[in-house]
């Protein structure tokens, strides 16, 4: 009887046993379903973060290129006309575009501004250099156009039209020191554009356009220029660019100084 009483308590202590750890088991299974639906309760009730807006002001760097013919018979050329020469300005322009951008439904968006100042480097013509090139004179405007957006209501894709500036060109070079200006806007187009403007990208305006010099009186300011074949490229890095590029323009302008010296009667 006594191993019969024994054998029979060790059973009772194992099925308690048993029964504390289910009951344990049973308790953490609940306590880890509770954390879990915390959570998620946590997770689906915490504020969205705000979608990502298209940037209504962005700098990019740019390259610009042109050419000119200084007209016969101008103080600035006495002689007759030139060819078409290339100029190339490089630097930083800044484009700003209306809150309307953000709109999901808006297909058209106008800009507001561009700005900046780009520094001349070859192969403009040596004896202009240094020359500083802006927009800045005035803006007069342009539509960002065609705009097709993603799933989320960004710009995925647009065209530009009739983006309109006036510019200016200021030589520091002491023999040719002067500021040529455009006394109306330049409009530039491009197409299949994304924000902010990619590298690649190509605004252009194949127009041609009168340079006039800056006397003060813009009322007689003399038409010395004609310029054709304008762009604006988007460009990676043109500080870097332009320090290479000055350096190859001190090179040129001595050359150039040089050969005019050889060319001078004794």
């Amino acid at each position: 009887m006594g191993t019969i009483f024994r054998v029979g308590m060790m059973r009772s202590t194992a099925r308690v046993a048993a029964a504390g750890q289910a009951g344990a088991a049973r308790r953490s299974v609940r306590g880890t379903r509770r954390g879990w639906l915390l959570g998620l309760a946590l997770v689906l009730t915490a504020p969205l973060a705000p979608a990502q807006a298209d940037p209504l002001s962005f700098t990019v760097g740019v390259q610009a290129d042109f050419e000119f013919m200084l007209l016969g018979g101008t103080v600035l050329n006495p002689g007759p006309d030139t060819p078409f020469l290339p100029f190339r300005a490089i630097g930083d322009l800044t484009f700003q575009l209306d809150a309307s951008l953000n709109d999901p439904a808006a297909t058209t968006v106008p800009f507001m501004n561009v700005t900046g100042v780009l520094q001349g480097v070859p192969p403009s013509l040596p004896l202009t250099l240094p020359f500083t090139l802006t927009p800045n004179v005035e803006f007069l405007g342009g539509e960002l156009t065609n705009i097709r957006r993603d799933a989320l209501g960004h710009v995925a894709s647009a065209d530009i039209a009739d983006l309109s500036m006036r510019w200016a060109l200021t030589s520091t070079n002491p023999d040719f020191a002067v500021t040529l200006y455009t006394q109306v806007g330049l409009p530039f187009d491009a197409t299949g554009v994304t924000l902010p403007f990619a590298v690649g990208t190509v605004l252009s305006g194949p127009e041609p356009f009168n340079g006039y010099l800056d006397t003060g009186n813009p009322a007689t300011d003399p038409l010395v220029a004609i310029g054709r074949n304008r762009t604006l490229t988007v460009i990676p890095e043109p500080s870097s660019l332009i320090l290479a590029s000055l350096g190859l323009a001190g090179v040129g302008g001595l050359a150039w100084r040089r050969g005019a010296r050889r060319r001078t009667p004794a």
